[in-house]
Order: C-alpha cells, then sequence, then structure tokens
C-alpha cells in the first residue's frame, strides 16, 4: 500500500505548488495555501483518529480514497474555478491527516524497539525503489500531456493502493479526547514539544526550496530531475542510517545529521544569492538531501519507539507542534517576500537547525512513565 500510494502522490507531491504558480497565482498566495494546507492537518489528525475509533484505522484510508478524488478533481476544475482554491487547501490537509495518522499508528504497532532503525529503512526504501522514476516521469507528463493527465494517473494508483491492505479491519485506536488524559500525555512527552516544532523544518523548507529554483532557473524536467536524483540518494543514506541507528548511539546519528543539515542550509542560502545558476541550485539540493536524510531518519526512530507508550495519543499531540513549526516556517517566509529578501529564509532555516546541535537527546530517548488516568467515581 505504501508502494502504490507513494508512487500516487510523488507523481503529483513537488509538482502542486509549481502547477500553482503556473495557474498565475503570488508565490505569496502559494505559500499561504500551504499554511491552510497544513493547519488541516492538525484539524485532520484529530478528527481521523476520532473516526478511526469508531471504524478502524485502515477504514479511514477508504475515506482518505474519497478525499483524494475530490482533491485531484478540483485541480483539474481549477483553471476554470480559481475560487476553491482554499477549499481545495482544506481537502488537502484532510486527506494527508487520513493517510498519515492511520499509517503511523499503524507503523508503531508493527515494528519493534530493536530494529526501528532498519524497519523504518525497509518501508522507505520499499516505496523508493519502486518509484525512484517517479518524478521524471511525471515531469515528462506535464509537458507532453499536461497537469490534468497527471493528476488522473495519480489517482488511479492511489485508487488501487487500497487493496493490498483490505483484509485489515480490526485495527482500532482508542484515543481519549477528555482534557485530563491528553494532558497527562503532553506531560509525560512534553520534551518533546520544542524538537517536534523544529525537527520538521529542513524537510518543509524543501517545499520553499522547489519553489525558489522553479521561478529562478529551473523548469518542470529540471524539477523531475532533482526528484530522481533526491531519490536514490535518500535510498542510499536512509538504508545506512537505519543499520546505524540498531547499532550505533542514536544521539551521535542525529547530532552528525544536524550538522550536516545546518551546514547545507548555509550552503544554501549562498548560492541562492551569490549563485543561483542551474549547476549550483543542482548541487546544493543534491547534498542537502543526503544531510536531511541522515537527520530524519535517526530522528524518526526515535520519535516512533517514544511513541509506543502512548500509540495513537502521542502521534495526533504531536501534531500539534509540528504544525506550528511548519506554519512559523511559512510565515517567515512570506516575510521574507514581503521586504524583498526571499532567500533569507534559508538562512533563517540553517540558524534554528542549531537547536538540535545542543539539545538534550537522552530525554528524547529514555521511556517515558504515563501515569494511567482514573478518576474517582461520581458519588
Amino acid at each position: 500500500m505504501s508502494t502504490l500510494a507513494g508512487i500516487g502522490m510523488g507523481l503529483v507531491g513537488i509538482f502542486v505548488p509549481i502547477y500553482l504558480l503556473e495557474l498565475g497565482y503570488s508565490l505569496s498566495t502559494v505559500i499561504s495555501w500551504l499554511i491552510v494546507h497544513h493547519l488541516l492537518i492538525l484539524v485532520g489528525a484529530f478528527i481521523a483518529v476520532r473516526v478511526s475509533n469508531k471504524i478502524g484505522l485502515v477504514r479511514c484510508w477508504y475515506i482518505r480514497i474519497v478525499l483524494v478524488t475530490l482533491l485531484f478533481t478540483g485541480f483539474i476544475l481549477l483553471p476554470q474555478y480559481p475560487t476553491i482554491l482554499f477549499a481545495l487547501a482544506l481537502i488537502s490537509g484532510l486527506e494527508a491527516a487520513f493517510f498519515w495518522i492511520p499509517y503511523n499508528v499503524l507503523t508503531v504497532r508493527k515494528t519493534n524497539d530493536t530494529t526501528m532503525g532498519s524497519s523504518l529503512a525497509f518501508i522507505s526504501n520499499a516505496s523508493s525503489l519502486v518509484g525512484i522514476a517517479v518524478p521524471g516521469v511525471a515531469a515528462l507528463l506535464i509537458v507532453l500531456y499536461g497537469y490534468p493527465v497527471l493528476f488522473v494517473i495519480a489517482l488511479i494508483f492511489i485508487l488501487i493502493s487500497i487493496l493490498p491492505v483490505l483484509p485489515l479491519k480490526k485495527e482500532k485506536t482508542d484515543f481519549k479526547f477528555d482534557l485530563l488524559e491528553m494532558r497527562t500525555i503532553v506531560l509525560a512527552n512534553r520534551k518533546f514539544i520544542l524538537p517536534e516544532i523544529f525537527d520538521n523544518l529542513g524537510q518543509d523548507a524543501q517545499v520553499i526550496w522547489t519553489l525558489f529554483i522553479f521561478i529562478t532557473a529551473l523548469t518542470v524536467l529540471d524539477i523531475g530531475m532533482l526528484g530522481i536524483f533526491a531519490g536514490i540518494i535518500g535510498m542510499v543514506v536512509t538504508h545506512f542510517t537505519g543499520l546505524l541507528i540498531d547499532t550505533w548511539d542514536k544521539k551521535a546519528v542525529v547530532r552528525v545529521g544536524a550538522i550536516a543539515t545546518t551546514v547545507m542550509w548555509v550552503v544554501s542560502y549562498v548560492v541562492a544569492v551569490y549563485a543561483p545558476t542551474p549547476l549550483m541550485l543542482y548541487a546544493a539540493t543534491v547534498l542537502r538531501g543526503f544531510a536531511l536524510g541522515i537527520f530524519v531518519t535517526a530522528y524518526g526512530a526515535i520519535m516512533f519507539n517514544r511513541a509506543r507508550n502512548a500509540d495513537a495519543q502521542f502521534l495526533v499531540l504531536r501534531e500539534i507542534p509540528t504544525i506550528l513549526g511548519r506554519v512559523i516556517l511559512f510565515v517567515l517566509a512570506l516575510v521574507c517576500i514581503a521586504v524583498g529578501q526571499f532567500e533569507l529564509i534559508f538562512a533563517i532555516v540553517a540558524l534554528l537547525s542549531l537547536y538540535f546541535w545542543f539539545n538534550n537527546l537522552d530525554v528524547l530517548i529514555e521511556k517515558p512513565v504515563v501515569p494511567s488516568v482514573n478518576p474517582a467515581p461520581v458519588r
């Protein structure tokens, strides 16, 4: 399922913001669209887990199929009905939540602590291997046939992705929406709040970087080729990082990834300001993907192992600081655009990534004690 769905979303993922730019929307409008999209992921996370309490995790993916169909249909109709732009951002956020919340919960349930690194690497690389040429194929489809054909083909892959998981129907969550219960989970994992704000900045800034290189020097075909290079490098990095996580000190791997990420965002900023040539943009994108791959895989293993103590509760509540970090990033990008210094956002990302140079990772790795909440009976 992950592989088929990954091909479907891989066909459109990096090209949706570019599609909006090509329709004539301003850079600020596209980034505002992304802000709404991410805010709805947060709202959708709570909706998805409430629904999964009733019908199970896998059936949430059925709802996701309906949302994706509406989304891609809306993208095809967008040139004729531009007023639906932000309605599509709402649907896009909900669709993402109804995929990732069940996916993350099941990942935690179906893996174990000692082999989390290699398990995540296998899951990621299985889909990457099949879809390694997907960005290039998507770029060719856009150039030869246009975006509507791309959206239809992507939708077909997502529709058939549900077939492998049809036998799984009994996986449910038991998320308690009681404020006392949620407060207990938050307090037990409060050391994760700041890391969850900062850890996604490097990944989400990749979207902003893609917009920058498109409007600066590169074409749709260039973006597709970069996606292929990034996929190849990502597979290699994810595989070896996953093995290191299971055998080496997790803290050391996270630190190395964080330092490399900071350095490469500084390099990206310098390239953006002083040498935004196609060759330099290619090099900065590929090398930064190498650094981000190390960090994301290592930190992800720590986060998923932490979630074993609270399952869906942790994975949903972590969306609050995660989405907060993304919104802050995109708002900063809007500010940089407003002052005529768009490239400055890459220097800001480099500065914020310093957080993981000095963060106390021991408190993230240690097992939290989550006391059960049993209110006294009402007399």
